[in-house]
Order: C-alpha cells, then structure tokens, then sequence
C-alpha cells in the first residue's frame, strides 16, 4: 500500500510541473556566432530546424535589414512567414513595423530620394560593375568565365561544359571542404557562397535589389533553406550607451522566428 501511495504522489507531482518557460527552451538551443565579411551572423539549432539570424544597417543608414535564413533538416515541409517574424527595439522595447520592400523600393525610384537612399542604379541594373580582385580570386568564377569563353569560341567539346551565372551552382556534394565542415562552417558557407545581400545593401543599392532580397511567405521541403531580409527605419530605433564602455551610441534588436511550435529568438547589436 505505501509503495502505490508513493507512486501516485510522483504521478501527480509530474502532472503538475510546469512547463518550459520561453528562457528554458531558449536555454536548449544550440547557439553560435559566425561572421562574414564583418558582419555577424548567429544561429540557434533545434531538432530539425536551424535559424540563422543577422542585422546591419543598409541604404545610407536610412533602414535596418534584418537577414534571417531558415533550414529544414526535418522528414516535412516547413512554412515561413514574414509576418510572423516578430522584431522589437532591444533598447527601448517596443514592437518595429517592417517597411515592405515594395514600398520602399518604390520610394526609392523617386528622383528625390535616389540621392537621399543612395541609390547605386536606377533601374537595378549591375550588369556593367567592374570584375573585383573577389570575383577573380573565386575559383567557382574562374571555371564559369573559361565555360562561358569555351561555348562562345565554339570549341570542340563546349557544349558539353556546365556554366552558370548563380554562384555555388558547381560545387560537388562530394567535396571535401564540404563534407569535413562542422555545422558553424557549412552555414558560414552558405551565406558566404553568394553575394551576401547586408553587404550588398550598404554600397550600390538598387530598388530592385531592395526587392529581390526581401523575405518572402515561403514553404521549405526537406533538405532545403530559404532566406530573405526586413526593412526597418533605423531612425525608430533608441541609442544606449556602446557595451565597450566608448562614447559611440549602439542600437540592438530582438527578433523572435518561429517555425514549427519552436520559437528562436536573437538579440543582434545593430552596425
């Protein structure tokens, strides 16, 4: 008798416990920090999705992009949502509306604000930029120009090469640097492969390319990752005093990504 009591005291103390707090589940993510090109990047990993999460500001420092990138390790589709992606001034602590990128590449076709945003091109075309020591240095650039020149010269055996203009498109799933990476090296690889849109932003901005980059609804199948950015006016966004202890002002956000049930949650110092 005394050992069913027992067991029905442990039964209801487990009923009664209560549940994760949102600091706990936080708690149990795998976090990190990598950077590309400066920028710093964090991720947080549950079971079956990582979130990959950065902020800069972008377009003469009129706007905060905040650059999220979702994958999906799991045996389903996942949904993302931009709407659903919460962000939220780390400072003064209040909710950010995104401006969507519509709107604000719209704005930026006005002849008065393409001074004022600095915009790089009018109508979004890059095509005449100059070839940088970057590009020349990138062996997967190397091998899609010698492709390209070998179909335009018509020579024996060019129709057979493989040539793309979306970086990354040659690599091998058998490639060493590839599979020896740890997860830190494959999701800096993976933002790194292409040309990273925070980076982008901050130079030649186009109205198109305010588009083109923008985070959109999107279903992600197994084995796949979808990524995009939201725009917020850095002037909404309160100063404190840098964490360094210098006299420069530092602004950070909060943003929260759920997918799945599972909430990720970041705290990203604004640059």
């Amino acid at each position: 008798m005394r050992a069913w009591i027992c067991a029905l005291l442990l039964l209801g103390f487990s009923v009664y416990v209560p549940g994760q707090t949102p600091d706990q589940q936080q708690d149990r993510l795998e976090r990190g920090t990598f950077y590309v090109d400066g920028i710093a990047y964090q991720y947080a990993s549950a079971r079956n999705v990582t979130v990959v999460a950065a902020a800069h500001s972008v377009i003469n420092r009129k706007f905060v992009a905040v650059k999220v990138r979702v994958y999906n390790a799991g045996q389903h589709s996942v949904t993302v949502r931009p709407e659903n992606v919460q962000v939220e001034d780390a400072v003064a602590g209040h909710a950010l509306a995104a401006v969507p990128a519509t709107e604000l590449a719209n704005k930026m076709r006005h002849a008065y604000n393409m001074a004022r945003y600095g915009v790089g091109s009018a109508n979004g075309n890059d095509s005449d930029a100059p070839i940088t020591s970057d590009m020349v240095m990138n062996p997967q650039f190397l091998e899609m120009m010698r492709a390209m020149a070998a179909r335009a010269s018509g020579r024996s055996g060019a129709d057979t090469l493989l040539y793309t203009d979306t970086p990354g498109a040659l690599d091998s799933p058998g490639d060493a640097t590839i599979t020896e990476c740890d997860q830190v090296c494959r999701l800096r690889l993976r933002e790194a492969k292409a040309t990273d849109a925070l980076a982008l932003l901050q130079h030649q901005t186009s109205p198109d390319s305010v588009e083109q980059y923008a985070l959109r609804a999107n279903t992600i199948p197994p084995r796949a990752n979808v990524g995009g950015v939201l725009y917020f006016p850095l002037g909404k966004l309160a100063e404190t005093a840098a964490p360094d202890g210098s006299k420069r002002k530092a602004r950070a956000v909060r943003v929260k990504v759920p997918v799945e049930g599972e909430s990720f949650e970041f705290v990203l110092a604004v640059e």
